[in-house]
């Protein structure tokens, strides 16, 4: 039996984007799923949006599996460890993809593996699709000499973007301050600003107008995401149904 602290329970997490949030993830809390081999580690949910975080880790366990779904509003994985499988096929680390609203999958992991998961966030029928693995983009040069960027995810009548930021060490930036919102997940070394340290596998957000320094003592990946403060950022379909309610 599965203790009820260890059960996800739908709730509502750091949900107001005008707040800093940085969650690392020594104080991460692994709530087990109703489906097989499943576990999620909860960065930002909202129970009137689904009963699941929309920012989180999901570990799979050896063998565990999801059902066959889809995903209003779409969603982005980023491959952090082991092999992560669907009917796409076999995905190692740094595989990053972007499923948009009408994609339905089987995804599973034979071994295990890790996933940084957002879910409801890139709706829209004419989202491209994206699958590409980060480690074998070429590095562009940052404005900032001591960075580097690998722009991912960035389409025209959208407003968010997603790119891979390599710091490195010693790097240090002195009053950035935001014009949107601004994410950040952690995906090698270490990161921080004038309120902690943060090591691999924390993730962050910054709102407008937010101002810090920030600095990577041992150089660091990044994984970065913005989006105007003013999108209506989730999706929530009433009518939406997942492939297996619309089987007859």
């Amino acid at each position: 039996m599965v203790s009820s602290q260890l059960k996800w329970q739908p709730q509502k997490t750091y949900t107001n984007l005008l707040s800093r949030v940085a969650v690392l993830p020594t104080v991460l809390t692994w709530h087990q799923t109703e489906f097989t081999g499943i576990w999620f580690g909860c960065f930002e949910s909202d129970e009137q949006v689904q009963e699941h975080p929309v920012t989180m880790l999901t570990r799979f366990d050896p063998g565990g599996f999801f059902p066959l779904h889809g995903h209003p509003g779409g969603e982005e994985i980023l491959v952090l460890q082991g092999n992560f499988a669907d009917e796409t096929g076999v995905h190692p680390p740094g595989t990053y993809m972007l499923n948009p609203e009408g994609f339905n999958h089987r995804p599973y992991s034979e071994k295990g593996c890790l996933t940084f998961v957002k879910l409801r966030q890139h709706g829209g029928k004419t989202r491209q699709q994206v699958r590409v693995n980060i480690y074998d983009l070429p590095w562009a040069s940052d404005v900032i000499p001591e960075i580097e960027v690998k722009p991912v995810y960035e389409q025209t009548d959208f407003p968010e973007k997603v790119w891979i930021e390599r710091w490195q060490p010693g790097t240090k930036l002195s009053k950035v301050v935001e014009s949107e919102v601004k994410e950040i997940f952690l995906i090698e070394g270490t990161w921080s600003d004038e309120w902690g340290n943060y090591p691999m596998g924390s993730w962050l957000r910054y709102p407008p107008g937010c101002s810090y320094s920030p600095s990577s003592a041992t150089g660091c990946l990044l994984y970065v995401k913005t989006y105007p403060l003013d999108i209506n950022r989730f999706i929530v379909g009433k009518d939406f149904k997942h492939p297996s309610e619309t089987m007859t």
